[in-house]
Order: structure tokens, then sequence, then C-alpha cells
């Protein structure tokens, strides 16, 4: 994570503004749209802005970048909350773009949104302020049909002989383990579907746990090469990234990997329109439920409590 840090911070992707939409005209229903993202590279930040662009949001949208650790960072969300209201925004449905709730990014924006009293890194920063209210949506583990459908694509693209495969599913994963046992019970639902849909001999859901203390790095990448190299001997190991966008850390897969026999393009979940519209239907949503109350008071799916596939069900078999 250290590193990561560093990266995002040398290249002054760390919570950067963009609007999207420019010709999209004041809110005539006070709704506007904050898209929430970990940032990336350039590649990684441009795919995530096409797939909103793809998303058609008819509202006042602007997309911010980053962790919220640093003072600048904030003035940055600060600045893109104050131009949705300067456009006579007054309901914010902010979406964070994010695999999972349970994460200290996750916990991170809600703190600084004035959605929980602490946060990672709340010695650092203070929460901004909102004059409206806002709906925080779920991420994409929490509302994870579409997740499904893309990864079971995914698995397609490699498959010769679905029953003679194993498919590894691969993401990225906390630090820390209660919260990486969610994630796995997640990825375990998403696995399910995978083998039962896609005929497949076995799904099994991996973290790599990349931002951890090098004894659980160590562990994971242990695990993983454990994995592919057991079920390479009983057939075709197909491995599918767990992750957002292209230009991260779908590139260290092959690494961590090296020396073993299995199947892999690197394709991330974006881009695919499937993503696009779940945003799309996120923002359908908040429009939908009405007037909201004060800020602090109102979240939907962004804790980690509801970081379950069963929330809402699983999509029918890819024909």
């Amino acid at each position: 994570m250290r590193f990561r840090r560093a990266l995002l911070s040398a290249c002054g992707l760390l919570l950067t503004l963009g609007a999207i939409g420019p010709s999209i005209p004041a809110a005539a229903d006070g709704i506007g749209v904050l898209v929430l993202a970990h940032g990336g590279s350039e590649q990684w930040n441009r795919v995530v802005e096409d797939a909103v662009a793809q998303a058609q949001l008819a509202h006042p949208t602007q997309i911010v970048f980053g962790m919220g650790m640093h003072a600048h960072e904030v003035h940055a969300l600060q600045r893109a909350v104050d131009q949705l209201e300067q456009r006579g925004v007054t309901r914010i449905a902010v979406i964070p773009l994010l695999v999972s709730s349970a994460s200290e990014v996750m916990r991170q924006f809600q703190y600084l949104l004035g959605l929980r009293a602490d946060g990672p890194w709340q010695e650092e920063v203070k929460p901004i302020t909102i004059h409206g209210s806002l709906v925080m949506t779920g991420t994409l583990f929490d509302d994870p049909a579409s997740v499904a459908y893309v990864l079971h694509e995914r698995a397609l693209e490699l498959s010769r002989n679905a029953q003679e495969e194993t498919v590894l599913l691969v993401a990225h994963g906390p630090n820390e383990e209660e919260e990486n046992r969610q994630w796995l019970s997640v990825m375990a639902s998403l696995a399910q579907h995978i083998r039962q849909h896609g005929g497949f001999r076995s799904v099994i859901p991996v973290t790599m746990r990349d931002d951890a203390p090098k004894p659980i790095l160590e562990e994971a990448t242990r695990q993983m090469r454990a994995l592919v190299s057991q079920h390479s001997r009983q057939g075709r190991v197909l491995v599918v990234p767990v992750l957002l966008a292209p230009g991260g850390i779908e590139a260290k897969i092959p690494q961590r990997l090296k020396g073993l026999t299995y199947a892999y393009n690197g394709k991330t979940l974006l881009p695919h329109p499937k993503l696009a519209q779940w945003m799309a239907q996120q923002v359908e949503r908040v429009s939908a439920s009405g007037a909201a109350a004060s800020p602090a008071a109102i979240t939907e799916g962004s804790s980690c409590a509801p970081c379950t596939a069963r929330a809402r069900g699983l999509p029918e078999p890819i024909e």
C-alpha cells in the first residue's frame, strides 16, 4: 500500500477532479452524482472515466480519484461537491466505484462524507462540508449480479472444455483478516454461480493481499501458487482477475504465478457495459427513493454488513 500511495502521489492522480457530461444542464430535480474511485495509472483512470460516460447519467456528475489521505485530496473532493451544489444539486448520489465495502478506502470515503465518526486517516484530514443531502450506494460486491455476469463471461473467453477446467478468481483483497473473510465470502457466492452456470469442474476464490505485511503477502502468494500447481495436474486452470480496471496490479498476477501452467488474458471487470449499467441503476435507485434526511444518516449498502451476494440475486447464465 505504501508503494502504491507514493506512486499515485507522484503521478498526481490522487483525488484528481474530473467532470463528465459538461453539456448536462443544472440539476432540475436537484440530484447530482459523485463517483469515487481509488485511482491508478493514466490507463486505469481513463477506463473508469469512459465507463461513467457510457452510463449516460442524466445528472451533473463529478469523478474523484484517490483514497482521501491528504489535505490536497480532500480539497479536491470538496471542490467536486461545491461544483455540484453550484449547479443546483441538493441531493448527491455517491457511487463508491470499489470492488468491496470491506476496505479502508471505503471507510475513509464514509468518514470524509460524514457517514461515520472515524476513518483510517482521520488524524491527517477532516470531513468536508455538504450543504444538501447525500445517499451513498453500495459497492460492486454489495450488488454482485453485474460482477457475476462479467466474471462468467471472462471465464468463458478462456475456456475450451469447461468440465475439465478450474477457474481461479483472483482479487486484490484487504489487509485485515476479518475483511478478507468478507471478500472471500462474496467471492465464494460468485464462484458457485460461475461453476453452476459455466459447467466448470471447480471455481476457487483467492485474494492477493497485495498491500498486506510481507508475511501475509507471501502466504497469499504461496496459497495461490499451490492451487494453480495442484489443479493444473488435473486439467486446465483459467485465472480470472477480480480487479476493477486495467493498468493496475493485474500485471502482478503472472509474476506471482511464474513458472506455472495456466490460461490468463488479464481482462479486468472494466471495460464492460454491465458495469456502466450498474452505475446507472444506482443513480436510478437514488432518484426513485425520494427526499433524503441529513448526510450523516444516509448510506445504502455501504457498510461491511451487507457484503454478501444473497442481498440481490445473481444473474441468469450467459447464453
